[in-house]
């Protein structure tokens, strides 16, 4: 008798096609989470009442739970809720639901929104807490717990909400923070808001500790004059609350030298200037034995004006058109020792 291969090759090839779609083992389902029956609604850090977390101190740990809120979209009550996702704290995986799943509701009725505690966890302020690869699933049979859930792929893998790609952000309590991004000696600073948690987007108030303030996120702003000054950041999230932190900024002075002849002759005239320049907006002035002699990046003296002997050139680069008393942002000086012309001798033959 005659095999037809040809028949049975077809069957093996049909089986090996549709093999990856019915081979897929709980809870690694291809989900096609379309339907979104049940929803998770909101995350967020708190007590064991699931209040949210008061605002802590930078840098400061808690013990709290992640807590979340499920909503049932549907006209009929849905039943063995499990929850699949990994938990990231700080960018770091921290727990994973993907063992066998989170059994979150044992039923959730028809309308409703209902809240649950998912995990505890060690928290550090300013932590990121997010769930990834969220999958929420579901059933639909009536008293179906979870202790009875049907974990058969094929019973789940559209009866869900999210999917691999589906990620979740924890609320966490409102933390302001801020970062200097950049200073340099002409009083030019970048102040970068970092603030994390509550509910964004927010709103910053900036007080530079000089009577200057600024609305904007990320602000520029130009100190006049070296010092010491406290920098206060108030922020307000979305929904009202608000938080705030102030720290000690120092604004140093500039260095700087003059470049140019420290020996001069009494006939001559020499040119003077001071590295680094003035900064935009200033303004650098000259003084020649205390007494303020010009007023620009670089000086020309005439040394017959001023005579033989020591004299000290000082320099002040300020960055304000006017003193007011302000400190300059650098002093240099140089002391020069001008000479008079040697005089001609003229020799008698007798």
């Amino acid at each position: 008798m005659t095999k037809n291969w040809t028949g049975a090759f077809g069957l093996i090839l049909f089986a090996l096609i549709a093999q990856p779609a019915l081979s897929a083992d709980w809870p690694d389902c291809k989900f096609q989470c379309q339907a979104n029956d049940v929803i998770v609604e909101r995350l967020w850090l708190g007590d064991d009442s699931g209040e949210v977390i008061s605002s802590p101190v930078a840098g400061e740990a808690r013990s709290c739970y992640l807590w979340a809120a499920f909503r049932n979209n549907a006209n009929a009550p849905r039943y063995a809720a499990i929850l699949l996702a990994d938990l990231y704290q700080g960018g770091t995986l921290s727990q994973s639901f993907y063992d066998d799943g989170l059994c979150v509701l044992d039923e959730i009725e028809a309308k409703s929104r209902v809240s649950h505690p998912l995990c505890s966890l060690e928290w550090k302020a300013g932590e990121e807490v997010i769930l990834k690869r969220l999958v929420l699933s579901w059933e639909t049979a009536k008293g179906t717990s979870c202790s009875q859930a049907n974990r058969k792929c094929s019973n789940r893998n559209t009866k869900c909400y999210g999917g691999r790609e589906a990620e979740l952000l924890a609320e966490s309590p409102l933390l302001a923070s801020y970062e200097v991004n950049s200073q340099d000696c002409s009083g030019l600073v970048n102040f970068v808001d970092r603030t994390t948690g509550g509910i964004g987007p927010y709103t910053c108030n900036w007080d530079f500790g000089d009577e200057a303030f600024s609305t904007e996120n990320n602000p520029d702003h130009t100190y006049s004059q070296p010092g010491d000054y406290l920098v206060k950041l108030l922020v307000r999230d979305e929904s009202g609350k608000t938080a705030s932190v102030s720290r000690s900024l120092t604004i140093d002075l500039c260095t700087c030298a003059i470049i140019g002849q420290n020996h001069a002759c009494l006939s001559k005239t020499e040119t003077y200037s001071v590295s680094p320049k003035s900064p935009i907006h200033g303004m650098v002035r000259w003084y020649l034995d205390g007494r303020e002699i010009y007023e620009n990046e670089s000086i020309d003296i005439h040394w017959k004006n001023y005579g033989a002997g020591l004299h000290d050139l000082m320099v002040y680069v300020d960055n304000n058109s006017s003193t007011n008393g302000k400190k300059p942002w650098a002093t240099c000086n140089m002391t020069i020792t001008v000479t008079p012309e040697p005089l001609a001798v003229i020799g008698w033959v007798v």
